[in-house]
């Protein structure tokens, strides 16, 4: 999708049908208004640019607040992999060498693979195989029934580090995976359709303010309405949540491993 296309007719184009509405609508409406023709028209808008505004600014903060908690979660998730990573250094060489390495892979595969995926609303494979390594290793033998028994303690750590990691991780596929709903999308256009169109009904003496006022207005719905388009989708568009936190991490597991 070209966003900024997107964006140009979403923001121009109510402003050129405001603009053309009220030429038309002064056409029509000439020689035809009486008085109290505003007094009847004005409080009707009023009303209408309320319910609208109520709406939209609804819809504005329930995007925001769901692209904040999308990111919010992928970063409690990156952060999630440190603890883990750490306590891998208290077990003997072998299976802590291991740990980390399915960690590390862990990473990279929500990185290089998933992150490019969830944009679409799909699922990695290669990050459920590596998220899944994790449960193995207590299964397999990497982390025996021996290393249990002589770090109780590391080991429960460990496992509840990798269930808040799956679990954010299952959180981060749903929020790549939703959308506004479709009954919204058509309250939230009708109503813009119909407050714009309304406000060619009232009328001012002189043309070019009534253009300017109009076209102000509608080009304020079609940005936030534009906003709204780009803040439902958190991990897609020009400002999509980027794996910035799991770069991070990534880092922070070398400065682990050299001993900070």
């Amino acid at each position: 999708m070209n966003y900024t296309l997107l964006g140009f007719l979403m923001v121009f184009g109510p402003v050129v049908y405001a603009v053309v509405g009220v030429l038309v609508s002064r056409k029509i409406m000439h020689g035809k208004v009486v008085e109290g023709h505003n007094d009847v028209c004005v409080p009707i808008f009023l009303n209408a640019g309320v319910l609208f505004a109520v709406l939209l600014g609804f819809m504005v903060v329930a995007v925001w607040e769901s692209y904040d908690a999308a990111a919010s979660n992928a970063a409690t998730e990156a952060a999630s992999l440190v603890p883990l990573y750490r306590s891998t250094y208290a077990l003997p060489k072998e299976p802590g060498d291991k740990m980390r390495e399915l960690t590390r892979a862990y990473a990279e595969a929500v990185i290089h693979n998933e992150w490019e995926k969830q944009a679409e609303g799909q699922p990695s494979s290669e990050a459920r195989h590596a998220a899944g390594m994790f449960f193995k290793a207590f299964g397999d033998g990497t982390i025996d029934s021996e290393i249990k028994k002589t770090y109780p303690f590391i080991c429960t750590e460990m496992m509840g580090a990798i269930n808040e990691v799956t679990t954010d991780r299952n959180k981060r596929g749903i929020q790549a995976s939703e959308s506004v709903p479709v009954v919204m999308w058509f309250a939230i256009l009708g109503g813009a359709f119909i407050i714009v169109t309304m406000s060619f009904v009232i009328y001012m003496e002189r043309p070019v303010p009534h253009m300017i006022m109009a076209g102000a207005m509608a080009m304020l719905i079609g940005l936030l309405l534009y906003a709204c388009v780009l803040l439902s989708h958190p991990f897609k568009g020009p400002i999509a949540i980027q794996p910035e936190s799991f770069e991070k991490t990534l880092h922070v597991f070398d400065d682990v491993d050299r001993g900070n």
